[in-house]
């Protein structure tokens, strides 16, 4: 990387506690210098090239996985690692850390981690609008949710800064979101930033830094983390929508085209006949005609006069060359009252079943009506449609095509869940 050739060679140091070595690679910008070691804190005359001893911060609470002098490419930038800081929220016991980036022509950058997430930071030269940092804001086409707001302080630091990191200042920090995107708002000691910071995957993390290993696994959700989903959001959507309509259009279409038929619809007596011998005698109906090579077949009844009462119908769909025999049953029951001074009723006065794939020929009905002793019925109706509407079809296919959608949402939900509830 020709640009990093711009940078001068290290000044060479030692530290006065410890006497392990220090080195000053930004001479002009440097103005404090932390010990990698023993984190004594020196103040830097760039003019001269000295170092005053200040004082002994305390130790570092978090891992360093960079240290100063650590060179990395990220979105396409030569970035060398200045120093690094750790920080923690007031009146939370978690801590994160910062790593300080500089690159000739860019400037100075930052890169943060805390549980496994990594946000690459950039100070804003054009400032977002301000209105009311507490809802969301709106800014290069992105919209921003308010996500955090805390103030922090510098618990432990390491490498070179252009300022006194451990001045003990509490940075008051607001926190918003546009996965990938994170807008940080920094006020400290009256003085205003605001910084864009986009998520990195912790491979490209350890790639651009030629690390093998990364210090620690990621835990929860990050903040500002997208989630990998093979499809766009938008997309997902459009395409919901348009399997739900051309579903609904072709479930439409083919009713049209293929209408119900009724072959059969005769209203019968409630009671079954009595043959010679004092048992009930099945009730026929007449024969009807399926005329199709595969037919879909519904057999539907209805006893309009079951009342706070019960109607049984045994019955069998005959093919009238073959004798083949599709059994049903329906068990009809209605009732309904007041109690507690309010209404209601439960069961229906009908029931149907459907039987496919009849080969083309005659059938006929055998019926064994029976109902409540107390309240028998006099008649009841029997329907028989050939290739009757199924809407059930529908609703199972469009199930089957919205699986992955739905299973998608799903995941989104809980994934956005986990972030906030961080």
């Amino acid at each position: 990387m020709e640009v990093m050739r711009l940078l001068p060679d290290p000044v060479k140091h030692t530290c006065t506690q410890c006497g392990a070595p220090m080195g000053v690679r930004l001479a002009a910008l440097c103005r404090f210098v932390v010990c990698g070691k023993c984190h004594a804190s020196y103040l830097h005359d760039a003019q001269h090239g000295l170092l005053t001893y200040k004082r002994t911060c305390k130790g570092a609470r978090a891992r360093r996985y960079l240290e100063q002098g650590d060179e990395g490419t990220l979105f396409g930038r030569r970035y060398i690692v200045t120093g690094w800081v750790a920080k923690k929220e007031s009146g939370a016991a978690y801590y994160w850390s910062e790593y300080h980036l500089f690159n000739p022509v860019h400037g100075f950058a930052q890169l943060s981690v805390y549980e496994g997430h990594w946000t690459f930071h950039e100070q804003l030269r054009v400032y977002p609008r301000e209105t009311n940092i507490n809802q969301t804001l709106i800014f290069d086409r992105n919209v921003y949710e308010p996500f955090n707001k805390y103030s922090c302080t510098v618990v432990a630091a390491a490498g070179e800064f252009t300022r006194d990191v451990n001045d003990d200042q509490r940075a008051k920090v607001q926190e918003l979101i546009a996965p990938p995107y994170m807008l940080t708002r920094e006020l400290e000691d009256d003085e205003l930033a605001w910084y864009l910071g986009r998520y990195l995957e912790p491979a490209d993390v350890r790639k651009a830094f030629g690390k093998e290993t990364m210090p620690e696994p990621r835990k929860g959700v990050g903040a500002c983390q997208p989630m990998k989903l093979a499809i766009d959001k938008d997309v997902l959507k459009t395409i919901s929508i348009a399997a739900f309509l051309l579903l609904l259009i072709t479930q439409v279409v083919l009713r049209i085209a293929d209408a119900p038929v009724t072959v059969l619809e005769n209203t019968f007596a409630g009671a079954p006949a009595i043959g010679p011998d004092n048992q009930p005698k099945g009730i026929e109906s007449g024969s009807f005609h399926l005329d199709r090579f595969r037919n879909s077949v519904e057999v539907f009844a209805n006893a309009p006069g079951v009342d706070n009462s019960w109607f049984e119908l045994a019955g069998a769909l005959i093919n009238n060359a073959t004798g083949e025999t599709r059994s049903f049953t329906f068990n009809i029951e209605y009732y309904h009252g007041y109690t507690g001074g309010e209404s209601w009723s439960e069961g229906r006065r009908n029931d149907g079943i459907v039987f496919s794939a009849l080969p083309a020929g005659d059938y006929h009905l055998e019926m064994y009506p029976a109902s409540d002793p107390r309240r028998p019925i006099s008649e009841f109706l029997v329907r028989v449609e050939q290739h009757p509407s199924l809407w059930s079809n529908f609703w199972l296919v469009l199930v089957l095509a919205l699986a992955f959608p739905l299973i998608t949402w799903y995941r989104v939900d809980r994934f956005e869940t986990n972030r906030w509830g961080e």
